[in-house]
């Protein structure tokens, strides 16, 4: 609980943030546990006092004292002082020195935890004007956010100064992206965005309000590779990201083949691709009926060398021959020098003497099959194009 009493003084508190627009004095008084009222005692109150900051544009500091010791004033640094009654500790994340209308937090411990609650939250320091003259306050103008639905938008300050830096976080939903975004001050004038990357923008504040739009636009990226993925397929991320990791270049130009079944050959180099295609150290391969010289002659022997493949006999890998999910968890699980934790087997359909037993139990302990379901994992069922995808 928060009692505040500032001294005839200006501030506003939004949810544990209390931003103090005047020089004053803000005492914080712990509840007593279990009940609603305030208590007033001085073993659970501290008060807080904030002074004006330095009138610059951006403040290098400002100073903020609690029950009359000093607690800030320049670089100031994480700590704590002990009050009479408790104590209080701020921390200013990977801030050197305060800054006016930026948030830093703070915990109040009083001395009787028993029957008083520990406090926390945030202090905000405010700006001066630094205009000639009379000096006084400075304006803070409004941020308002307005955009279509398949997106997110936030805004690092809902008002601020002018000059401030606003940051503006975008978030598209899954299978869409940011198709326009502009920052327009009160005449409708565009004000200048600096990306920062990661979806994150920036844009210094007018002395104005300022209006943020957004909309956003169903993901064609992957139109820009296959036809048949359609941004709202399970494997949709998965396919992406093969793509771009070239892992993958599908079975055509336009098309990946999702269901189609997953040859050994094509799994062996998708994994031999997602290894960063690693030279073998040999172009021996004990094979028959694999040409070194073909897309995936190389991925079998180096699969081979690391152990992750004996083939189908001494003599055979059969490269074009489907793989099923029981290979599929094998191969993953070998590439990966990977155990179970568990010797309890997830499925009825998987007994605990088979080949790819501990391999299917480590695949599910690590979050990449949950089975076809009713219990069951479907070893010998085809494992298709999308599934080994999405698994690697």
């Amino acid at each position: 609980g928060l009692e505040i009493n500032f001294a005839a003084r200006e501030a506003t508190i939004d949810g544990n943030v209390l931003t103090a627009t005047k020089a004053g004095e803000v005492t914080v008084i712990a509840t007593k546990a279990g009940d609603d009222d305030y208590n007033a005692v001085s073993s659970s109150a501290v008060t807080i006092t904030v002074s004006k900051a330095t009138p610059t544009g951006t403040p290098a500091y400002t100073k903020i004292t609690t029950s009359g010791k000093t607690l800030a004033d320049a670089a100031l640094t994480a700590g704590s002082i002990t009050p009479a009654g408790g104590t209080i500790a701020w921390n200013l994340g990977d801030a050197q020195t305060v800054s006016a209308n930026t948030s830093y937090s703070w915990t109040y411990t009083p001395a009787d935890t028993t029957n008083y609650n520990v406090l926390t939250g945030d202090i905000t320091p405010y700006v001066v004007s630094t205009g000639g003259g009379g000096g006084g306050y400075v304006s803070t103008y409004a941020i308002t956010v307005e955009y279509a639905k398949n997106g997110d938008v936030t805004v690092s300050h809902k008002s601020t100064y002018k000059g401030a830096t606003v940051t503006v976080t975008v978030e598209p939903d899954k299978g869409y992206t940011l198709e326009t975004l502009t920052v327009t001050d009160k005449n409708g004038k565009e004000i200048e965005l600096t990306s920062k990357g990661d979806g994150k923008y920036t844009f210094k504040m007018p002395a104005s309000k300022v209006t943020v739009k957004a909309s956003f636009a169903e993901d064609n990226t992957m139109l820009n590779f296959f036809v048949d993925v359609p941004a709202d397929a399970y494997y949709y991320d998965a396919v992406l990201w093969a793509v771009k990791e070239g892992i993958t270049n599908g079975t055509s130009a336009t098309t990946f083949s999702p269901d189609n079944p997953c040859t050994r050959a094509q799994m062996v180099t998708f994994l031999w691709r997602a290894a960063g295609s690693p030279e073998p150290t040999t172009n021996v391969c004990p094979f028959t009926d694999v040409n070194v010289d073909s897309y995936y002659g190389k991925a079998v022997l180096w699969a081979v060398e690391k152990g992750i493949t004996n083939g189908t006999s001494e003599t055979t890998f059969s490269p074009n021959a489907t793989c099923t999910r029981a290979q599929m968890a094998t191969f993953l699980c070998r590439m990966a020098g990977g155990k179970p934790v568990s010797s309890t087997i997830a499925f009825t359909d998987v007994k605990a003497d088979a080949y790819y037993a501990d391999s299917v139990q480590w695949a599910v302990e690590n979050g990449i099959t949950d089975g076809t379901g009713d219990n069951k994992f479907s070893p010998d069922a085809t494992c298709t194009r999308a599934q080994m995808v999405t698994f690697l």
